[in-house]
C-alpha cells in the first residue's frame, strides 16, 4: 500500500499520527520506550511472530482467519477501525503503453473502462474475498470520508444510514451487468471475427496497429499485487470475469453472454496476462508506477484525513515516474480538482470534490472498491496502546505512550508485513517505510487521535492565517504565520547526540531544498509557497501564490535538518553577479523591482553585498519563487538600487540529483548515518534490510503522557498568539475509557 507524503493528502501522515504535548516549561521525559522494527515478508509471518511473542504487534490488519484466531489467544488484545485507505482497480488511461507503443491502450476508451466496471461485482467480493471486512466506495474517496465529499447521484451508499440501500440510494451507474458490459464493447467495433474464442479489436484506425488483431495478439497487462491476498483473489476475479479459464477459449461470462447474438455480433473472451504479472510489490512497482507500463493494477492507497488527496492522485502535473498519478495523464478534470486544492473555504472544496467525483465515476477513471474495516492485534503485556480514528493502533500517540508491562525497559517491537525499498524522507513511498520514518520525522502540525478535524500544535506552537497582496499582479493570497517551539532538539542518528535545536533557518532549509525537487513526494507540499518572510529565530511567515484554506497545513513537514550539517553534504555553494540595471518593473506595484539571477535553485542565501558593501536579506531584497517561474531564485528588490550598482549574491544550490536514493542524498554516497537526524521521538542506532533499531531522543520536545491521559484533548491557554496549551487528566478521560 502506498503512502503520499502530502498531510492534506495522502500521507503525510506523520503530522496526524504523533502527539504533541504541552509548550507550558516542565521537565523533558521522552516516550516511555524505545523501539525495534522487524519487517516480514508476509502477513502470515507477521502473525505467527505476533502469536509466539516476538514481536508486540503488526503495522497491518488482521485476516480473517487471524482476527478468529486472535479473539480465542488470551494473550491477545483487539481493536477495530475504519480505514481511511482505498483498494480499487487502476487502470492506465495514457493513450499507449511502453510494451505497445504504436497500439492504442484499450483502458484509454471510456468505454471500454465502462465495460471492465460492469464485469465487477464490488458486492461479490466483499461478501467472498473480503468476507465483510470492509465497505464498499464507488467513488476514489475513503468510506468514512463519503458524506459531503461523494456526489450521490453516481454512487451506491447507505446515505439515511437505516442499514439497507433504499432504491433511490443505489445510483452507481456501472453496476454488475454483463449485458451492459458487451454492449460498450460491441459500440466500439468489438467481436470475435476470427472465431477463435477471443474478441478482436475493432478494425478501426483508432487502434494503431491493434486495429482488427486478435486480443491475444495485446492482452489486457493486469498487474496483480501477490503479497497482499485479497487484491491477490480480486485481481484473479478480474481476469476470469474477462477471460474465464485461461486455458479455455470462449468460457469467460463475457465471452457466453447471449447478448452478442442479438447485437449480430460473435462474443469471446478478452485475452489478459492472467497469471505472468501476479507478482511482488518489488516486481509490480517498476512496471506500474516508474514505467507506468501497464493496463490494469490492483492498487491500494492510505490516505490524510481530509480528500485533498484526489487533487495529488489524478491531476496531470503529478503523473512523472514514481509520482502519485499512475492513473491519468490526460487532465480533463484538472479545474475540478485544482477547484479542490484551492478552494477558499470547506464548503467550496467539498463542491468541488462533488463534482469531480460525478465526472471521475462517469467516465469510470478507475474502479475504487472498498474501505478496509480492519481489526489489530496486539500483546497484552503492550499497555497504552492508542487506537486511531482512521488509521489504527500504529500511530505516534501509540509510540509516545505504550511500554511493555512485563518488560518496562525493554522496547516496543513491531512486525511490518512487508519489506522497505528505500528509508529517503523525499522519496519512500510505501506505507512500511514510514513504520521508520515516521518515528524519526516531524511536522508542524498535529492532530487529535479520536477527532481528525481538531488541529492541534506540535513544533509549531501556535499559527495564524491571513492575506497578503502580491505587488507583482495585486491579487490578495494566503500568507501563513508560524510559531516555532525552541525546544525541538535534533540527536545524531547512531550516538543520540544533541546536535541543535530547529529554528527559522532549519524551516527555510526543509522548504526550499524539497522545493527544489519536483520529483520527490513531498514537493507538493511546498509547490504554492512564493517567499518566506524570518520574523525571528521561531517566527516564519509563508506567503502563497494563491488562495487556499489547505495552505495551513501544506508546508508543515516533513522537517529536514539540521540544516548547518546537511546542507554541507547536500549542496555546494555558487556566486552570481548582476547590475541594478538588470532588475525591471515587473509588477501592478511602481516600486516593485525583480530580477531572476540565476538558473539555480536557491536553497540559502549565505552573503549579498551592493559595491562590495553588505545587504541583508529580509530587509534589502528577498528571493522568490512562484508559479511563472517554479523556481528559488528571483531576487526582489526592497530598497532602491542604482542601475550602475554591481550586486553579488552567494548561495547554496543543490546538487544535482542529489537528494534521491537508498536514504536521502544517497545518490551522493551518503547513508543513513550522514543524513538521518531525528527531530522526532526517536534517533536510529541500527538498520538493515529485515530490522532497525531506534532509541528515544533525549532531546525530543514533547513531554511523557500522564498515566490516565486518554482522550489526548488539548486545552489552549490565552488569546493572544503565539498561545500555549497543555493537556490534563479530567473527567472526559473517564468518559473515554468508558
Amino acid at each position: 500500500m502506498k503512502k503520499y507524503g502530502l498531510l492534506v493528502s495522502a500521507a503525510l501522515i506523520a503530522l496526524m499520527l504523533m502527539a504533541i504535548f504541552p509548550t507550558i516549561n516542565v521537565a523533558k521525559a521522552q516516550p516511555r520506550s524505545d523501539i525495534d522494527i522487524i519487517w516480514y515478508e508476509s502477513s502470515d509471518a507477521a502473525w505467527t511472530a505476533l502469536k509466539d511473542g516476538e514481536i508486540d504487534f503488526i503495522q497491518w490488519s488482521l485476516t480473517k482467519l487471524q482476527k478468529e484466531a486472535a479473539e480465542t489467544n488470551p494473550d491477545l488484545a483487539m481493536a477495530s477501525y475504519t480505514e481511511n485507505g482505498m483498494m480499487e482497480f487502476d487502470f492506465n488511461n495514457n493513450q499507449t503503453i511502453m510494451d505497445y507503443p504504436t497500439s492504442t491502450n484499450p483502458m484509454y476508451f471510456a468505454e471500454v473502462r465502462r465495460a471492465v466496471g460492469c464485469l465487477v461485482d464490488k458486492d461479490y467480493i466483499i461478501a467472498n474475498i473480503l468476507e465483510y471486512y470492509g465497505s464498499r466506495i464507488d467513488a476514489p474517496v475513503a468510506y468514512p470520508q463519503t458524506e459531503g465529499w461523494v456526489n450521490a447521484s453516481v454512487v451506491t451508499y447507505d446515505w439515511n444510514h437505516n442499514g439497507v440501500i433504499d432504491p433511490d440510494e443505489a445510483n452507481y451507474p456501472y453496476e454488475y451487468n454483463v449485458t451492459k458490459a458487451v454492449e460498450y464493447l460491441a459500440s466500439l467495433g468489438f467481436s470475435d471475427t476470427d472465431g477463435n474464442g477471443y474478441l478482436n479489436y475493432p478494425d478501426d484506425p483508432a487502434w494503431g496497429d491493434a486495429a482488427g488483431q486478435d486480443t491475444t495478439t495485446m492482452p489486457l497487462k493486469i498487474c496483480i499485487r501477490a503479497d497482499h491476498a485479497h487484491r491477490t483473489e480480486a485481481g484473479r476475479y478480474l481476469y476470469g470475469q474477462l477471460e474465464g479459464d485461461p486455458a479455455v477459449a470462449g468460457d469467460s461470462v463475457l465471452a457466453t453472454s447471449s447478448r452478442w447474438a442479438e447485437l449480430g455480433l460473435v462474443g469471446g473472451d478478452f485475452d489478459t496476462t492472467d497469471e505472468v504479472f501476479v507478482q511482488d510489490r518489488t516486481v509490480l512497482s517498476p512496471i506500474v508506477m516508474g514505467d507506468q507500463n501497464y493496463h490494469i493494477y490492483t492498487g491500494g492507497w492510505s490516505f490524510g484525513r481530509f480528500p485533498t488527496y484526489l487533487f495529488f492522485l489524478y491531476h496531470k502535473m503529478f503523473w512523472f515516474p514514481y509520482g502519485p498519478n499512475y492513473v491519468n495523464p490526460n487532465g480533463q478534470h484538472d479545474d475540478l480538482l485544482e477547484g479542490i486544492y484551492y478552494a477558499a473555504t470547506l464548503e467550496d472544496a467539498q463542491a468541488a470534490a462533488r463534482d469531480y467525483t460525478y465526472w471521475h465515476i462517469m467516465d469510470c477513471l478507475n474502479i475504487p472498491l472498498w474501505s478496509y474495516t480492519s481489526y489489530v492485534a496486539w500483546r497484552k503485556e503492550l499497555a497504552g496502546v492508542v487506537n486511531m480514528v482512521g488509521y489504527g493502533n500504529e500511530n505516534g500517540w501509540t509510540f509516545m505512550n505504550a511500554y511493555r508491562t512485563d518488560d518496562p525497559g525493554a522496547p516496543i517491537r513491531m512486525g511490518c508485513v512487508s519489506t522497505w525499498d528505500k528509508l529517503n524522507i523525499m522519496y519512500s513511498q510505501w506505507y512500511y517505510e514510514y513504520a521508520l520514518l515516521d518515528r524519526v520525522f516531524e511536522g508542524l502540525i498535529a492532530v487529535n487521535p479520536y477527532d481528525l478535524a481538531f488541529d492541534m500544535p506540535w513544533v509549531a506552537q501556535d499559527w495564524e492565517v491571513g492575506t497578503w497582496v502580491d505587488p507583482r499582479d495585486g491579487y490578495e493570497k494566503s500568507v501563513v504565520t508560524y510559531w516555532l517551539r525552541s525546544d525541538v532538539g535534533a540527536a545524531a542518528p547512531v550516538t543520540g547526540d544533541f546536535v541543535d535545536y530547529f529554528d527559522a533557518e532549519d524551516y527555510l532549509f526543509t522548504v526550499w531544498y524539497q522545493y527544489a525537487f519536483d520529483d520527490s513526494w513531498n514537493w507538493g507540499n511546498f509547490m504554492d509557497i512564493h517567499h518566506i518572510e524570518v520574523v525571528d529565530d521561531y517566527q516564519v511567515k509563508v506567503y502563497f501564490d494563491d488562495v487556499s484554506m489547505w495552505f495551513v497545513y501544506a508546508p508543515t513537514g516533513y522537517l529536514i535538518g539540521p540544516s548547518d550539517t546537511l546542507i554541507s553534504l547536500l549542496c555546494e555553494e555558487a556566486t552570481a553577479t548582476f547590475t541594478g540595471a538588470d532588475l525591471v518593473q515587473a509588477g501592478v506595484d511602481p516600486s516593485y523591482f525583480e530580477y531572476q539571477f540565476t538558473t539555480d535553485q536557491v536553497i540559502q542565501v549565505t552573503s549579498a553585498d551592493v559595491n562590495g558593501n553588505p545587504i541583508t536579506e529580509g530587509t534589502d531584497f528577498y528571493i522568490r519563487a512562484g508559479y511563472d517561474v517554479f523556481c528559488h531564485n528571483v531576487f526582489v528588490n526592497l530598497t532602491s538600487f542604482a542601475p550602475t550598482d554591481t550586486i553579488t549574491i552567494t548561495y547554496y544550490r543543490p546538487i544535482a540529483d542529489g537528494a534521491a536514493g537508498t536514504f536521502l542524498g544517497g545518490n551522493l554516497g551518503l547513508s543513513w548515518e550522514d543524513t538521518m537526524y531525528a527531530y522526532g521521538p526517536f534517533y536510529p542506532i541500527s538498520i538493515s534490510p529485515t530490522s532497525a533499531s531506534l532509541n528515544k531522543n533525549p532531546y525530543y520536545f514533547m513531554d511523557t503522557p500522564l498515566l490516565g491521559e486518554i482522550d489526548w484533548r488539548w486545552y489552549w491557554q490565552g488569546t493572544t498568539k503565539p498561545r500555549s496549551g497543555y493537556f490534563k487528566v479530567d473527567i472526559l478521560d473517564v468518559v473515554k475509557v468508558t
